[in-house]
């Protein structure tokens, strides 16, 4: 691991490919098997840039688990005065202090849309290249800063259709490689012990970070308390890591405390909320808008969820998720919907299937019901777009994809 820092940065041929991994360990999943994969097949010519001492510790654990070649992680730190400005203009800070470093690659690759700054900063900005970290509906996944992008490897074609519709992505400059984390987390999965030591039901409670989607203050609480009060259900409470980073000490606290040893899991942001534990432990899904209800959708099982805001949604691609199971308000009997789309799964299975088909580029299931992608190679079809961009390695300042 390195924390060298971006004025003491010599130029050199062999740091020819820039990974950003920004966006906090959330995101590593998408971007980091990428990232080593490169490095296998170009030893010592990749770099992995984080934001934090922690994320360095986090992407250097990860990548020894996916093997033994691993890049150089540096850390992005900030100059002592830019500490001072709001948390929220950290990463747009770190690429302004880190610019004339980074753009010295031949190629960067990131997972989050921020490093578009880049473009803004630097007239010798190399290649830019993008694997959007999940494969959500929302219109914020389909958005301008694309335009900004030199290649946008995405999961499917359902991603892929909506951003050359948009018309922020050209055909050519957007391929589909499969999805990155599912492709990593399903190959390499040992068998997971159970998430409670019972036979009951595990109902996993996802709801966004976005307060505008959220159903976590009109629905959570209920859910929890009705889910106690019953009896027949164990929960896991496991939101969007992001939610819980703006809350309170006493909030988080508050929250904590509804936990209830054998029956609820309250995880408001352990690593676990990442590698897939509660999206492939769980036997029912409720949540609003996030994307990780296509992670639990790799095995299709029930889903349930929450409209906080009255949505006109039936006929939006923003909400095409709510057409795998029945959507309530937040003043619903939780439990009783909950009995409902356990009941009714199967009205939803052909429809999770062929929505996920779209979604999932390769996703297929064996007749006992295991995921397999039909011998695609996600994280090796990435490596090899980005090598296009990087020319030979070895080679000069870069080149032109082929």
């Amino acid at each position: 691991m390195s924390a060298s820092s971006a004025a003491a940065y010599r130029p050199s041929s062999s740091a020819r490919i820039h990974v950003l991994a920004i966006g906090g360990a959330h995101q590593f999943a998408h971007i980091l098997p990428v990232a080593c994969e490169l490095e296998r097949r170009r030893p010592g010519q990749v770099t992995l840039f984080v934001s934090t001492d922690e994320e360095a510790v986090t992407a250097q654990e990860q990548a020894l688990a996916i093997g033994p070649a691993v890049p150089e992680i540096v850390v992005m730190r900030l100059p002592r005065l830019a500490c001072v400005l709001p948390a929220k203009l950290h990463k747009a800070a770190r690429l302004a202090v880190w610019a004339k470093r980074l753009c010295a690659g031949g190629v960067i690759l990131c997972a989050e849309r921020t490093s578009t700054l880049l473009r803004r900063l630097r007239a010798d900005c190399p290649p830019l290249l993008h694997i959007p970290h999940g494969a959500g509906d929302r219109a914020v996944g389909f958005e301008k800063r694309f335009t900004l992008f030199d290649h946008v490897l995405v999961s499917g074609r359902k991603d892929r259709d909506r951003l050359l519709d948009s018309g922020f992505v050209a055909p050519q400059n957007c391929t589909v490689t499969g999805p990155i984390k599912l492709w990593t987390i399903l190959e390499g999965a040992a068998h997971r012990p159970p998430l409670f030591d019972n036979d009951k039901p595990t109902i996993l409670y996802n709801p966004h970070f976005a307060k505008k989607h959220s159903s976590i203050e009109s629905f959570g609480h209920k859910l929890v308390e009705a889910v106690v009060r019953d009896g027949r259900y164990n929960l896991v409470v496991a939101p969007h890591v992001r939610l819980a980073r703006r809350w309170s000490a006493r909030q988080r606290r508050d929250w904590e405390a509804l936990a209830v040893p054998g029956q609820v899991i309250v995880d408001l942001g352990s690593e676990r909320c990442n590698d897939m534990t509660y999206t492939l432990g769980a036997d029912l899904y409720v949540g609003d808008v996030s994307s990780q209800v296509y992670e639990f959708l790799v095995c299709p099982r029930p889903c349930l969820f929450v409209d906080p805001c009255g949505v006109d949604w039936q006929e939006s691609e923003d909400y095409a998720m709510w057409h795998f199971g029945e959507v309530i308000s937040p003043d619903a009997d939780a439990v009783a919907a909950v009995d409902r789309a356990l009941a009714t799964h199967g009205a939803y299975v052909a429809g999770q299937r062929e929505r996920m088909a779209y979604t999932i580029d390769g996703i297929a299931w064996t007749p006992d019901g295991r995921v397999t992608f039909r011998g695609r190679n996600a994280v090796r079809e990435a490596a090899d777009v980005v090598e296009r961009y990087a020319g030979p390695a070895g080679g000069g300042r870069f080149s032109a994809a082929a």
